[in-house]
């Protein structure tokens, strides 16, 4: 005979192997559904190859990395300039980067055209669309996508900061993104396709100190884009909200600046444009606004946060029916990463 304490052990520890098995059938069936969703996108695998997109500013870290990894994807990227220099530092990251692609011979390699582009004034908005019209290869009259990165942050408590700092940030971040949608909606109208742009960050939403403005701003583009994609349903036309979670505004719409004055260990000043690390963002974030452009029908938000392991999942249901496991004994020890 087994005592009563021994059965309830037992029938604990038979549940937790259960909610451990429940949990891996979850968890592949979620690989598996996600790999499906992959498999749904029109041309399988080569979605990218020869189709266009906006990025509507390269000249801060987020533009930068996703005219690039598109490029490299196979699209044909039409990269704004806000200043409209194409010698900047960010045109000639861009220009570098790619001379070395083609010069090693790389596979599938899209193409990457440099326009003038600044999102809060009309005119260059209607040019940008005369000027992506006149560069489309033969047979394609539309953008694939267009990718709002155009975006400046101020913070400060309220008090502090001047009126014309919350002026630029709703210029740019709300008045900037309706403009961009109104210009360029004929070209993303005859291909059904979709408009992404940035939504929250976690420090909108957890009462993160000196963020008030640019929360109002960002607050401001969730509304007005959940408002368009019901105006452009019928359309065919998505519209496709990137929520950053912890990644800040200063990681996204920091500056290119490259240093490239001198030489430095014998390399020569242009190197450094070569050398210029673009991989700012995490690779989880990248891949996940790549999957907006990939899918045929792509979600109406989509949040960048870390992938969840395995691991992670049993350490909970572990620590959820035996707590004591996991319960830390006298202080912890702190460790600086």
């Amino acid at each position: 005979m087994i005592d009563d304490q021994t059965a309830v052990v037992l029938a604990v520890q038979l549940t937790a192997l259960c909610c451990i098995a429940g949990s891996l059938l979850l968890y592949l069936l979620c690989k598996v559904k996600r790999g499906a969703s992959w498999a749904t996108a029109s041309d399988e695998g080569e979605v990218g190859t020869g189709r266009s997109v906006l990025v509507t500013c390269v000249q801060n870290q987020l533009g930068l990395q996703l005219a690039l990894r598109l490029a490299g994807a196979g699209f044909r990227v039409f990269a704004g300039l806000r200043d409209g220099n194409l010698e900047c530092d960010a045109a000639r990251v861009i220009k570098a980067k790619l001379k070395a692609v083609e010069a090693a011979g790389g596979g599938r390699q899209g193409a990457v055209i440099l326009i003038p582009l600044d999102v809060t004034r009309e005119d260059s908005l209607h040019e940008g669309v005369d000027h992506i019209r006149r560069h489309l290869p033969a047979g394609q009259n539309g953008l694939w996508a267009v990718i709002n990165t155009a975006g400046v942050a101020v913070k400060g408590r309220l008090e502090s900061q001047e009126s014309c700092q919350w002026d630029s940030m709703f210029k740019i971040n709300v008045v900037g993104t309706l403009r961009s949608a109104r210009a360029l909606l004929p070209l993303i109208r005859v291909t059904q396709g979709r408009f992404v742009t940035v939504g929250l960050s976690s420090e909108c939403q957890k009462g993160t100190t000196g963020v008030v403005a640019y929360a109002a701003a960002r607050h401001a583009v969730l509304g007005a884009s959940s408002a368009l994609a019901n105006e452009l349903a019928h359309l065919g036309v998505s519209v496709v909200v990137i929520n950053t979670g912890s990644i800040t505004a200063e990681q996204l719409y920091h500056g290119v600046k490259v240093t490239a004055d001198r030489a430095v260990d014998g390399a020569t000043p242009s190197d450094a444009y070569l050398n210029y690390n673009v991989n700012r963002l995490p690779e989880y974030a990248v891949k996940s606004i790549e999957e907006t452009l990939l899918v045929a029908r792509p979600k109406q938000s989509y949040d960048l946060r870390p992938p969840v392991k395995l691991s992670n999942y049993l350490t909970a249901l572990t620590t959820r029916f035996n707590p004591a496991a996991y319960k830390p004994h006298g202080k912890p020890d702190l460790t600086t990463v």
